[in-house]
Order: C-alpha cells, then structure tokens, then sequence
C-alpha cells in the first residue's frame, strides 16, 4: 500500500474532519505504475478525391479521471456508521462540486471540478479496510486560484505573471477596485494585450467587483446591482474586460479624473494625488492530472 499525506475538501467537508478526530489521508492499494497526462481528440471533418487533407477545427481534451483509496491515518479499519457517514459525504452531489486539494503544509494545490462517480468498500475482519473511488473530473485537468493585491496611488506599472498552463488562451480574472479617498476612474491599460484599456468609475470607498470572464460587474450594496452608467461607462458596445496572456503581463494602473472638451468632446485624463486598493484574482488550467494529485 502507497499513501499520500495530502488531504482535500469536498462540498464543504474536509477529510481532516469527516471523522474526527481521525484523519482520512489518499492511498493506493496497488500502487502507481504511470502518471497520467492529457488525452484530446482532434475535430476534423472528411476528406475527398480533391480534398486529400481534411480540415482541422480544433480539439477537444477528454476531461480527467481520478482514481484513489482513502484510508484512515492511524491505519485502523472503518466502522460501519464511519462508512455510512463517508459514503454519504462522497456520493451526495448531484452536480459537478469542487475537490479543493491540499499539501501538508495545508497550502491549496489545485482544484477538480467533478462527482465522485464511483465508490467500493475493502473488506477487512473488523469493519473496512478503506473505500476505493472514482472522481470524474468536468474538465480535462484541474485549475489552480491566484490573487494579487496592489495599493496604487496616482500612477504605478506592474508585472503580473499569468501562470497558466493553456498557452493559447486568454484568462479572465476577477478584478476588485475601491477608491480610497475620492471618486475617480481607475484606468487599466494592459501593455501585452496592444494597450487595450479597462475605465472604471470607481465609487469612493464603495468595492466594487468585475467578473470579466461572465462580463458581470456588481458592488457591495444591498442588491449587487450597478448600472453601466455608474461606472462611466457610455459607449456599451466597446468596453475592454480585463484578460491576461500566459505568462508576463505589464499592467499600467492609473487613478485619474475625467476630461472632457465641451467643443471637440476630445477626452483627456489626469492623474490625481489619490490611492485606489486594486485585487486581481483567477483561476487557470494547471496541468497536473493523474499521480499524487
């Protein structure tokens, strides 16, 4: 037998708690002889006399499958009412949930997004030796969650390193702006993706949340509703929503005020001496399926 000290959370219950105060901790019975990697299909239509070479329309990667024993940590076999309370935990879901992964140093690795789809008992004279599982993962392998905080006063450029492992993908993140002394605009102008340029309206002391990935924007308010008006957006068919390049993305961040020429209607801005608190938060493809979780 192989175990893994690594320990996961799973719709809301975790295996350092699920029994307490024994732990549940990842094991092999047979041991592992492969790590397994990434499996994809390409989409491609036929090919004729005249068309020799078929057309490629992408692929499509067949989503991970996870399959491991958990075991008790002091290596003593399960009760019955401990099965029952393992099984439940295990196969209630009906909708794809977060495994959130763990190290022993309680630092999150990664994330499956799946069910577990199967489950069998090893017998043992006294109970149950431990429960072999099968997780189907939604995706073709787990992502991994980053966030950055930044405090930006007038002006100030920064390198934000996208450590995805898709790299012909954009990433969406999630980007929470709150203007700490003055209403202003925050100005995002990502230099990698050709100067495009996010302008928020940024309330004072109001946070306010982008989901650029869905295009969803919403503040703390009683309801989470914010008009497009509020944040200064006027021309709805040409709003830029932050997304990251793998990789070194340079981020100029800008808290500025808004001019308007009232002849040309030419727009210019102008920093100002204010500060604005700035999160940048996303999860990408981490490329690390199979194995030792």
């Amino acid at each position: 037998m192989s175990e893994c000290f690594k320990s996961f959370t799973y719709d809301g219950k975790s295996t350092e708690t699920i029994i307490s105060p024994v732990k549940l901790m990842l094991a092999t019975f047979d041991g592992i002889s492969s790590v397994v990697g990434v499996s994809r299909e390409i989409q491609k239509g036929g090919t004729t006399i005249t068309r020799p070479v078929a057309n490629e329309y992408g692929t499509i990667a067949n989503n991970a499958t996870i399959e491991y024993c958990l075991i008790k940590d002091n290596f003593e076999p399960f009760t019955e009412q401990e099965q029952v309370t393992v099984e439940r935990w295990l196969t209630s879901p009906k909708f794809s949930t977060d495994m959130v992964v763990y190290d022993t140093d309680d630092e999150e690795v990664c994330i499956y997004r799946g069910l577990f789809t199967n489950t069998s008992w090893i017998p043992h004279s006294r109970g149950y030796a431990g429960v072999q599982f099968t997780f189907e993962c939604n995706t073709a392998y787990p992502l991994k969650k980053y966030k950055k905080d930044y405090t930006v006063t007038q002006s100030e450029t920064i390198t934000l390193n996208c450590e995805s492992d898709e790299l012909n993908e954009y990433v969406y993140p999630v980007l929470t702006v709150m203007e700490t002394s003055e209403t202003a605009y925050v100005r995002v102008i990502n230099k990698t993706d050709n100067d495009n340029v996010m302008n928020i309206r940024a309330l004072d002391r109001l946070k306010t949340i982008f989901d650029c990935k869905h295009c969803i924007p919403t503040d703390e308010t009683r309801s989470g509703v914010i008009s497009y008006a509020d944040l200064g957006w006027d021309d709805v068919g040409n709003i830029y929503w932050l997304r990251l390049l793998p990789g070194d993305n340079q981020l100029e961040i800008h808290v500025s005020n808004k001019n308007v020429d009232e002849e040309t209607g030419k727009v210019t801005w102008e920093d100002i001496d204010s500060s604005a608190e700035i999160s940048i938060s996303y999860e990408c493809p981490y490329k690390l399926v199979g194995g030792w979780l």
